[in-house]
């Protein structure tokens, strides 16, 4: 899950979303998705979510 979140953040920049946007779109606070990014731990079910809110795989997002 190296690249995990600087993939998410490459997708939010391609689609021109804020963090605000996707989180949003989670049903989650800001501060929330910069406490998993800086541990590097994104919970599956938010793992599964973002990847069918970005219409890919779970291993497109994660590699």
């Amino acid at each position: 899950m190296l690249y995990l979140f600087r993939n998410i953040r490459a997708e939010l920049k391609k689609r021109k979303w804020s963090i605000d946007r996707y989180c949003g779109k989670l049903g989650i606070r800001r501060n929330r998705f910069y406490n998993w990014e800086m541990k590097n731990d994104l919970p599956a079910s938010y793992l599964i979510r973002t990847a069918e809110l970005f219409g890919m795989s779970v291993d497109e997002l994660i590699h």
